[in-house]
């Protein structure tokens, strides 16, 4: 039986996806886009607690006199969101989405992998031009957020 990593790579291969490993970690790294940008996301297996998580990164960094706006316009895009989430390092300023499924190698379908992939991706695209009018202090979070929720 495969393990779950060998899986993920196996949905990726099935969908002509080039993705790269990361290291020697069950990861592997590539770039997806949507209607407003683009984007680098990581997919990370932990095996041992049977976990897929797909992260959906903003290419830069928020600075740090923006990262408080930041984050009360992705604690507001959280509120109310069905799966994933975003999160932002308030060390560094990295944002990304996160989407996270429990699965055994035998029981992650390939449906399954896509929906968690194309979610992670749909939902970062709809979000970021929101996101870049608070980043680059043009609007306020509650502002933005009621723009894109409207």
């Amino acid at each position: 039986m495969p393990t779950l990593f060998e899986t993920v790579l196996a949905h990726l291969e099935a969908d002509s996806v080039e993705s790269r490993r990361i290291g020697n970690h069950t990861a592997v790294e590539l770039g997806v886009a949507g209607d407003n940008g683009s984007y680098r996301m990581v997919i990370v297996v932990d095996g041992e607690r049977s976990v897929v998580r797909f992260l959906t990164f903003v290419e830069g960094k928020v600075p740090e006199h923006r990262r408080r706006d930041v984050m009360e316009f992705l604690t507001r895009a959280n509120y109310g969101l069905l799966l994933g989430n975003f999160e932002i390092d308030l060390s560094d300023g990295e944002v990304r989405f996160k989407v996270a499924r429990e699965a055994e190698s035998s029981e992650l379908t390939h449906d399954q992998f896509q929906n968690d992939l194309y979610l992670s991706v749909a939902l970062m695209d709809r979000y970021f031009p929101g996101l870049q009018r608070v980043i680059q202090g043009s609007a306020d979070a509650a502002a933005a957020i009621a723009d894109i929720e409207a």
